[in-house]
């Protein structure tokens, strides 16, 4: 879900700005706090007087975290990070949005409802495919999105965003085509790091998320904007 000041923030760029900070902060802050009350509840546990000399610490942990909690070990930081991801995707085409809207629809059209209307319909194209949005930028203002130097980013942040909402998480064709995409590399028992062949990972294997991927992801989007908004103000300027 879009932070609201990303839409009513006075500014673009300081909405969504606001907004990858809070996330980053978000993957930052929250899994450790997560893990701490994890390790409090098994040293509780431990210390407790043994009752039955059969009963295990990880049974009790178990049974005491119960199926909510996943018994102990859901992946609770797994969720946290695909919510990052999916928020600062949705947050910075929000940004794409409205820097362009605001630099050449501009004009009050109140008074003629059919332009209003088409306008208002272009304006949805956009919140549906970003192929809408590159293009327009070009159209509009003769930017080329994709000739920026983040864009291999963004476009890395848009596929990976896609495979988290769209298949589980999986690896898809189109995000393994983008050269930023992470593979996973397991070290098997001699030390070697093994890779596996793309199509072994799709509709296979999960992404793998960290806290650091991820705030990279993140705080890549956010130079993105940078570039973006000065190429708008350098075009705004002729």
């Amino acid at each position: 879900m879009v932070h609201p000041h990303v839409r009513s923030s006075s500014d673009p760029y300081d909405g969504l700005e606001d907004q990858l900070i809070e996330l980053i902060g978000l993957v930052k802050i929250v899994p450790p706090l997560i893990q701490q009350d994890r390790e409090r509840r098994w040293h509780e546990i431990s210390g407790r007087p043994v009752d039955d000399p059969d009963s295990d610490i990880i049974d009790t942990f178990g049974s005491e975290a119960g199926p909510e909690e996943g018994y102990g070990f859901a992946k609770y930081d797994y969720t946290i990070y695909v919510a990052a991801v999916v928020t600062a995707w949705e947050s910075f085409r929000e940004y794409l949005i409205r820097e362009l809207y605001e630099s050449v629809f501009f004009y009050n059209l109140t008074a003629y409802p059919a332009l209003t209307k088409l306008v208002k319909e272009e304006r949805q194209r956009w919140s549906r495919r970003l192929d809408s949005i590159r293009q327009r930028y070009r159209d509009f203002m003769a930017i080329k999105l994709t000739d920026l130097p983040s864009w291999e980013a963004v476009a890395h942040a848009h596929q990976l965003r896609n495979a988290l909402v769209h298949n589980l998480g999986q690896y898809t064709q189109d995000y393994l085509k983008t050269k930023m995409a992470r593979r996973p590399q397991d070290e098997d028992t001699d030390g070697v790091m093994h890779r596996y062949p793309d199509d072994e990972l799709i509709d296979q294997a999960t992404i793998p998320l960290s806290e650091e991927f991820v705030r990279d992801v993140i705080g890549s989007l956010l130079r993105a904007a940078q570039e973006i908004r000065e190429a708008v103000a350098a075009r705004n300027a002729l």
